[in-house]
């Protein structure tokens, strides 16, 4: 039994460590978008990408040209979310996406 109670707190921290490295990170993203002219780009961008699985957020921003998308890693690739604004006819250049604040 010594032997159990030696490794008991091993094994606790050994979980932990395992089950923190398992959650999926949010990840935050800006593109610069090229060819949006109204409100209506603006809805349809917001639209298309927000239906895309793993993204939790758009914000597009018609003056700056810019739309922030937060997603979560691993369930969508950052290029998924670029093909997608350029298959409804704009241009889209990502930045680098970062981890999104807690």
């Amino acid at each position: 039994m010594p032997v159990v109670r030696r490794l008991f707190p091993l094994a606790l921290c050994l979980a932990l460590l395992m089950g923190c490295r398992g959650e999926p990170q949010i990840m935050r993203v800006e593109l610069a978008v090229a060819g949006m002219t109204c409100d209506s780009c603006v809805q349809a961008i917001t639209h298309e990408v927000g239906r895309l699985e793993g993204v939790r957020s758009v914000e597009v921003d018609l003056e700056a040209g810019t739309a922030v998308v937060t997603f979560t890693q691993g369930e969508i690739e950052l290029a998924a979310i670029e093909q997608t604004i350029e298959k409804i006819g704009y241009d889209a250049e990502p930045g680098v996406a970062t981890v999104e604040n807690p």
